[in-house]
């Protein structure tokens, strides 16, 4: 039997129908769920692809989710570089990054905070990790070295501590050591060193300051101090070599003195004593004198017949104190502990020794000559002026020598033989030893005027002297001389030596000066004296003599008018050029007659 309006069916067929609608939900869901969430991630790279991913720090700072430009300014604003961490010997410095030489490089640390998570291996995945777990950009620094260096070299003030060197002093005449102590020194180069390469700690640059002992020069003075103990024990002794007779010495050198000379070397790391250089050669020099010899130069004649020099005295050698080798003579010895040392002496030559030839000195022939007559001088003078003349026969004077007369001449004195004689002294005549030495400084100057040698000084008498105006003379060729003041001076301007010989004609009592040298071909012209401004004396001048009779009178000076005499002289060379031309002006004061009376006149 059939029933409408149901189809025939199954009994589970309705049933099946069922389970396919209900699981096709789900799925769909699924689905539907997977695009949502691919479109999200879609949306999420699209978003990030001009910004920091999320979860990206610098430090402290987050710069995720921003642009790199916002980063950079958000770096700026809140970013803390760590401080630099120095630890040193005896404490530590938090040193400000500025202060170091580092900066920030804000642009740069975005964009490496940018490339984070944008490597060829990145994915989304990793996207999600950096997201939800994080990760932290070191920043980028700019680091000034010579910055850090200049901070360091001024934290080493602070640091360093200088050694102290052993030294020697004295306390009286007592020598005191005291012991070296080593310093140290911050080692700048290698705390730049550790400082680069603790640049990228992620606490912080820390750096442990490399200091270094600093050993002294000197690590030791007890060995000076009793070698000066020694030295000080008592005096130095200093000796002349082949002492002579009469020579001065031997010289001590006190305790007190070699203390104030004391000094000190360093050798090997040890101090050495010794004495100072400056010091010795002080004293040294000051006895130098006492110890010089000048040379004797040969005295010689010429023979015009042979052309040949002959000898008249022999050449000696001088001595002098050698004072740089006597300073090493002594250090030496005070090196080896010893209380005495020599001094050295050198040998000094003479210019001319007696083995000199005429051709050596060019000496050749007779180029000047100058006289004057002395006729009538009482004992005395005629003495002195013998004695002195001798002074210059055999004379050699160099070329472009200066020739003093007061130099050759020496010491006129008593104990140098001279007798007493009248001499010009003011108004009226004096007895003084040595008087009439001025004939021969006359005699000298008037060969070297003939000569042509150029005079450099020349004084005339302050009164007029007869003995120099005989036989045709007239005033103003006389030169006087009173040592020191007072010289004769005159040049060899010749490029040969010059010889003086020195004669005394007895018949005539003439003193004559005879020049030998090389003739140049110079020609000499003089002329004069021209006579001005004369002037008559005063009365006489009378002066009791106890020692004459009664009622006698003596004269004791002439009269003489005063004047004016002017000689010229013009010099000229081989082809008659002037060489020179000189005027001698001599200013003569009037002489009034002078007497000595006895009592009663």
């Amino acid at each position: 039997m059939t029933t409408s309006g149901s189809p025939l069916r199954r009994p589970d067929e309705g049933r099946e129908a069922t389970g396919a609608l209900e699981w096709l939900p789900p799925l769909l869901i699924a689905v539907l769920a997977f695009l949502g969430a691919f479109g999200l991630l879609l949306a999420y790279e699209a978003w990030c692809a001009d910004r920091i991913y999320p979860g990206v720090w610098v430090g402290e700072v987050p710069v995720g989710g921003l642009r790199p430009e916002e980063a950079a300014r958000r770096l700026q604003e809140r970013l803390m570089l760590p401080t630099v961490h120095l630890v040193g010997p005896e404490r530590a410095w938090d040193a400000p990054p500025a202060d170091i030489g580092l900066r920030l490089l804000a642009d740069a640390t975005a964009r490496a905070a940018f490339q984070v998570g944008r490597g060829p291996e990145d994915g989304p995945l990793t996207h999600l990790l950096l997201l939800f777990g994080g990760y932290s950009v070191a920043p980028v620094l700019s680091y000034d070295e010579s910055a850090a260096r200049l901070y360091l070299q001024a934290l080493a003030k602070g640091i360093d501590v200088p050694p102290v060197d052993a030294t020697l002093t004295l306390q009286g005449l007592t020598p005191v050591s005291t012991p070296a102590r080593p310093g140290r020194a911050l080692d700048v180069e290698a705390a730049l060193v550790a400082l680069r390469q603790s640049l990228g700690n992620p606490g912080g640059p820390r750096v442990t300051l490399v200091v270094r002992e600093v050993p002294p020069q000197v690590t030791d003075a007890e060995g000076a101090r009793s070698r000066a103990e020694a030295l000080l024990s008592g005096p130095f002794i200093l000796l002349l070599p082949n002492p002579r007779q009469g020579d001065p010495g031997p010289w001590a050198l006190t305790p007190d003195q070699l203390a104030g000379m004391l000094t000190t070397t360093v050798q090997g790391g040890g101090l050495a004593v010794t004495l100072d250089r400056a010091a010795l050669r002080a004293f040294l020099e000051g006895i130098a004198p006492s110890l010089a010899m000048e040379p004797v130069d040969a005295r010689f004649h010429f023979d015009e017949r042979t052309g040949r020099l002959v000898p008249i005295s022999p050449s000696s050698p001088g001595r002098a104190l050698d004072v740089e080798a006597s300073v090493e003579n002594i250090l030496a010895a005070v090196a080896a502990g010893q209380h005495t040392a020599p001094l050295s002496l050198s040998v000094v030559p003479p210019r001319y020794p007696d083995t000199a030839t005429a051709e050596d000195l060019g000496i050749r022939e007779l180029v000047a000559e100058g006289d004057s007559y002395f006729i009538g001088s009482p004992a005395g003078r005629d003495h002195n002026i013998r004695l002195a003349a001798k002074k210059f026969d055999g004379l050699v004077v160099a070329p472009g020598e200066t020739f003093s007369f007061n130099r050759y001449l020496g010491e006129v004195s008593a104990e140098a033989g001279y007798d007493e004689a009248y001499v010009t002294m003011g108004e009226l005549l004096a007895i003084e030893v040595g008087g009439g030495i001025c004939q021969v400084s006359t005699t000298a100057f008037r060969a070297a005027l003939r000569g042509g040698y150029p005079i450099v000084e020349r004084w005339a008498h302050y009164h007029r002297v007869g003995y120099y105006e005989l036989r045709g003379y007239g005033p103003g060729l006389d030169a006087t001389v009173y040592a020191p003041l007072v010289d004769f001076k005159f040049v060899n301007d010749r490029p040969t030596a010059l010889l003086i010989e020195t004669e005394v004609e007895e018949a005539s009592h003439r003193l004559i000066f005879r020049f030998y040298s090389t003739d140049d071909g110079r020609r000499v012209e003089i002329k004069g004296p021209v006579i001005t401004d004369e002037t008559e004396p005063g009365p006489p001048i009378y002066r009791l003599d106890e020692k004459l009779p009664p009622g006698t009178v003596r004269e004791w000076q002439t009269a003489q008018k005063g004047l004016t005499a002017t000689v010229e002289r013009w010099v000229y060379d081989r082809a008659g050029n002037l060489l020179y031309h000189n005027r001698f002006v001599s200013k003569y004061a009037p002489r009034r007659a002078a007497y000595r009376y006895g009592p009663g006149y």
